[in-house]
């Protein structure tokens, strides 16, 4: 009972610090439950995304939540590229507030994966026998990764969560049966499972430091120079010490602590992991193995000496041999133990300054293609863009799941990728390429300069997250309070940009700026220079008022009707036009030029001709 108390208290502590949340009709424990595990299980995935993971309420199957990733990134639809490299994975969660681990409970959550890989079910049966809108397209997006992944030859694997309010992590045998028959699927699907009871989710809840202890085999070369604070160690370790200090108690490997490694996001090379696997098994190669593959770099906020060449290393990253470890770790797990002589190479790094470890992340990476926004979060511009959010309570996480792992929720922690799908969406009028091109905003200089300058007034960042966390929470409160057409109802649950493209136009035309002679108001549909200097910076003269009337929640309710309606319009003669549904136009590159700005400069022309007749003569 202690622990249910406990438990209800951080759920509580969660609603109350992110207040957007009550706007959500979603049950609390779910989101609660996804929200601690972001960090540590989901890849600290924005918020948004995070509850659009939430299957729903009833025929959801047995599965509350389910996320796709490919090499750590989360996979919105089929178009995400998948290669050899790549590794998919599907993470499923079945989620009780219940005093147990019920074996009903997982047996309909086991049925439910079984019949999303039965590819003889087609999904118009499943949705015959009650499955919902959430889970009908989720179970298809699924199946088309993974026949693309087969095509492909890429590795994938699914992970199942059954959570809890327990006491105790206590499994029936039923359950552990039903798990291994899961196992032992036809299609040769690997799983893990995760039990968690309420101690398990309140351990996610701990912001504390992690530690682990490197044991080297004898005295490592010491890395100092005078002036200099980074320094370190470095030396050869045993396997099987590396892969031990790497595991839990309860022996699973600490995958998460492989996440600062941009490589490991881009995928394993299947060839390349069975050679290192073979090689680390076969005890004649094993004395070559530090020669034959690359070593791991390891840093640390602090290492400290515990004697008998053993080091403790805080709140540890393995930024580089990520690729290694994992095969160690995987020929470990085949034999119980690797062969005495095989070793490898390990330096220590000591720094806790964030953004020396970025750009060790980014060096140690180099070699490789790595993700083009992992390496702009050092920029000059992104810290100053934290700096300045920070004193607007806006957490931005240049740096991957920096304030996440410091317990900050909900969206007032934006990432970077999000803030250039904002930031785009309100200076360039793209919501669909911000959307669905997110990775191609970092790639030439002229997009990336385009929405992140120096030069830049950066209240923009200041007035377009505001906003699209004000979005978010309008338009989740409309959908639990409305029922709405299917199509329209999928057009405002994921057309968070697309509002954010609509409502700043319209707030941007409707805030007042000063000129030589009076205060007045003009048009602002076009894009937005954010370089330009403060007197023809169409942002900058305008943003006093702007920032004032996001400040107004019944100005924006209007402004979202607003949108709403001219969304509507630009969907319908888009879906005319095209032949296509409405929720379609969330694909088209060129929905904003072709439909949706034209409806905004009609709806406030039309404005401008009433206003004009009304003023008397």
């Amino acid at each position: 009972m202690s622990l249910t108390i406990l438990l209800n208290d951080q759920i509580d502590k969660l609603f109350k610090a992110n207040t957007e949340l009550n706007s959500v009709n979603k049950n609390q424990f779910e989101i609660a439950v996804v929200s601690f595990a972001n960090s540590k299980y989901l890849h600290g995935i924005e918020f948004d995304d995070l509850v659009d993971g939430v299957m729903g309420e009833g025929g959801d199957e047995g599965i509350d939540h389910c996320y796709i990733f490919c090499n750590g990134m989360l996979v919105a639809d089929e178009s995400h590229p998948i290669n050899k490299e790549s590794h998919v994975k599907v993470k499923f969660f079945q989620t009780k507030k219940e005093q147990g681990f019920s074996t009903d409970g997982f047996r309909k959550v086991k049925e439910g994966i079984e019949e999303i890989f039965n590819l003889d079910i087609d999904l118009d049966k499943l949705q015959k026998i009650g499955a919902n809108k959430d889970i009908l397209d989720k179970a298809d997006l699924i199946r088309r990764l993974f026949r693309k992944a087969s095509l492909e030859r890429a590795k994938f694997s699914c992970e199942v969560f059954y959570v809890t309010a327990a006491p105790e992590t206590k499994l029936s045998e039923k359950i552990k049966h039903l798990a291994n028959e899961l196992k032992e699927n036809k299609l040769r699907i690997p799983f893990e499972f995760y039990f968690w009871g309420a101690q398990e989710v309140l351990d996610l809840t701990e912001g504390e430091d992690e530690t682990i202890e490197v044991q080297f085999n004898s005295q490592p070369l010491e890395i100092k120079e005078r002036g200099v604070q980074t320094n370190g160690f470095s030396g050869f370790v045993t396997g099987n010490n590396i892969v031990r200090c790497l595991q839990d108690e309860k022996g699973a490997f600490k995958a998460h602590l492989t996440e600062g490694n941009v490589r490991f996001f881009l995928g394993e090379d299947i060839k390349i992991n069975n050679s290192i696997i073979e090689t680390a098994k076969d005890k004649s190669k094993a004395e070559n193995f530090w020669a034959m593959n690359n070593g791991l770099t390891i840093i640390g906020d602090s290492i400290t000496p515990l004697g008998n060449n053993q080091y403790a290393v805080l709140n540890p990253q393995i930024v580089n041999g990520c690729q290694t470890i994992h095969c160690l770790y995987h020929a470990y797990k085949e034999l119980d133990a690797l062969p005495d002589l095989l070793k490898i190479f390990v330096k220590l790094v000591n720094t806790d300054n964030l953004d020396v470890q970025t750009d060790i992340i980014s060096a140690t990476n180099s070699q490789n293609p790595v993700k083009s926004a992992s390496l702009k979060a050092n920029d000059n511009i992104q810290r100053n863009i934290e700096k300045h959010l920070k004193k607007s309570e806006i957490y931005y996480e240049r740096r991957e799941s920096y304030y996440k792992k410091q317990g900050f929720t909900g969206n007032k922690v934006i990432g970077l990728l999000k803030m250039a799908q904002i930031i785009h969406t309100v200076v360039n009028k793209e919501s669909i390429v911000a959307l669905n091109d997110t990775a191609t905003l970092f790639e030439t200089s002229s997009k990336y300069d385009s929405i992140f300058s120096d030069l830049a007034d950066f209240d923009i960042y200041t007035f377009a997250t505001i906003l699209y966390q004000k979005i978010w929470s309008l338009k989740n409160s409309d959908l639990r309070n409305n029922e709405y057409p299917e199509d329209k109802r999928d057009l405002i649950s994921k057309g968070g940009l697309v509002f954010l493209h609509c409502m700043s136009s319209l707030i941007l035309s409707k805030a007042e700026f000063k000129t030589d002679e009076d205060k007045k108001t003009e048009l602002c549909t076009k894009n937005i220079v954010i370089s330009v200097p403060a007197r023809k910076n169409e942002f900058v003269k305008r943003k006093e008022s702007a920032l004032n009337l996001i400040k107004d929640d019944h100005y924006l309710k209007d402004r979202y009707e607003e949108a709403k309606e001219i969304l509507e319009k630009a969907a319908a003669k888009y879906s005319l036009v095209a032949g296509k549904s409405k929720s379609s136009l969330l694909k088209n590159r060129n929905f904003d030029r072709d439909y949706l700005r034209p409806e905004i400069d009609a709806f406030l022309q039309a404005q401008l001709k009433k206003a004009a007749l009304q003023e008397p003569a």
